[in-house]
């Protein structure tokens, strides 16, 4: 027998840019009634280890209209204070949060923020099932039903409305018709490593205090310390290139890796901890982010190069906007799914173009592959 669930509006998936249009929704309308469901069996399987574990410092003022400022300060991540990049010559050129209006950035622990958002989330009256997927869905009148097994248990969910917030799988928008188009093939393939606790605090300093960004011929290595004395190292390539030059093994990323001229030297006294993992980190935009009674937010809408760095800003930032189109449309207006479109429209077409920008800045492999694909097309 199924048992049956009634929600004013219902968000898929329990990632940040799901929390966080949560969170804007009960800040401004406490009575209504939200939830979310996530595919993973708990919180831990959601925050599994991430490339690009860096908050910029303009997120702040996100965290601050989300209400959770506080908060977020009390988890005491590690502060960011600039990044260095060798991009566009060999020379390492450091970027200072110093001179920046907003103060310096963060380098998150996953699991801790994402339990943050989720803890902020369930404070303000969000109802949470984990375990849970989507068997099928059906439009009507009155919104969205939406057949779910919770567990082992079948559980209709009858809801007004419905956000994606599935990240790059964009789930049920494409159920929905909306095709996913991406615009390049760029895969990030990482590995973990120990700091040695034991070297002076000088040394220590100069590896954790920034990100680092630096160039080759086929790609950009990008590092930077996370919690609990551990840093990340990630080469940004293309799948064909990473798939003919074997970096997924070990031994490759350890021989490509070898080769950099500023990133290797953060792995003096260091110990390896995982093997190489791939992650899709191409761009990636939807025909159509809105619909009848439903919109994506963060990385199901449209996903960034992580050279941006602003993945999260981008999730924080649109769910307050999304919140304001979803709150018109309960009330009978869609008007602000119109204006949401047009938004993430804009904000795409702003972000094709710096990425492109900034690509062009480096011309010493203009004629290799990874680099003549980014620097010939907006």
């Amino acid at each position: 027998m199924e048992s049956k669930l009634t929600f004013d509006v219902l968000i898929i998936g329990g990632g940040v840019a799901g929390c966080a249009v949560a969170i804007a929704l009960k800040n401004d309308c406490p009575n209504l009634k939200v939830a979310i469901i996530e595919r993973s069996k708990s919180l831990i399987s959601i925050s599994v280890p991430r490339i690009g574990e860096t908050l910029p410092p303009q997120t702040a003022q996100q965290l601050q209209n989300l209400g959770i400022w506080q908060d977020f300060l009390a988890c005491n991540f590690k502060k960011s204070y600039g990044n260095a990049a060798s991009w566009g010559s060999k020379s390492l050129h450091c970027n200072e949060y110093i001179y920046s209006p907003f103060g310096y950035g963060w380098h998150l622990d996953r699991t801790i923020f994402d339990k943050l958002m989720v803890s902020e989330a369930k404070k303000r009256g969000v109802d949470f099932f984990f375990n849970t997927r989507i068997i099928s869905s059906e439009e009507n009148n009155n919104g969205w039903q939406i057949l779910c097994k919770i567990s082992d248990k079948h559980t209709v969910i009858t809801s007004k409305f419905v956000v994606d917030a599935t990240g790059k799988k964009a789930a049920f928008a494409s159920l929905q018709g909306s095709i996913k188009n991406a615009s390049d093939n760029l895969v990030g393939i990482y590995r973990f490593y120990d700091l040695n606790t034991n070297e002076n605090v000088s040394v220590l300093k100069n590896k954790g205090s920034e990100t680092y960004v630096e160039t080759d011929e086929n790609g950009w290595w990008y590092s930077a310390t996370i919690p609990n004395n551990k840093l990340v190292v990630a080469y940004m390539t293309d799948g064909d290139i990473a798939n003919k030059y074997k970096i997924r093994k070990s031994e490759k990323f350890d021989i490509e890796l070898s080769k950099t001229t500023h990133t290797i030297k953060r792995l003096v006294n260091t110990q390896s901890i995982s093997a190489p993992k791939v992650v899709a980190a191409h761009t990636q935009y939807l025909s159509s982010v809105v619909g009848n009674s439903w919109l994506c937010v963060g990385d199901a809408a449209i996903s960034f190069d992580p050279i941006s760095s602003l993945g999260i800003f981008k999730s924080l930032r649109m769910s307050k906007i999304a919140s304001y189109a979803i709150r018109d449309m309960l009330k009978g207006d869609a008007s602000g799914l119109v204006k949401y479109q047009k938004l993430i429209d804009l904000e795409f077409e702003e972000y094709k173009k710096k990425k492109h920008e900034y690509y062009l800045e480096e011309k010493r492999f203009k004629t290799n592959a990874f680099w003549k694909r980014r620097q010939l097309s907006v």
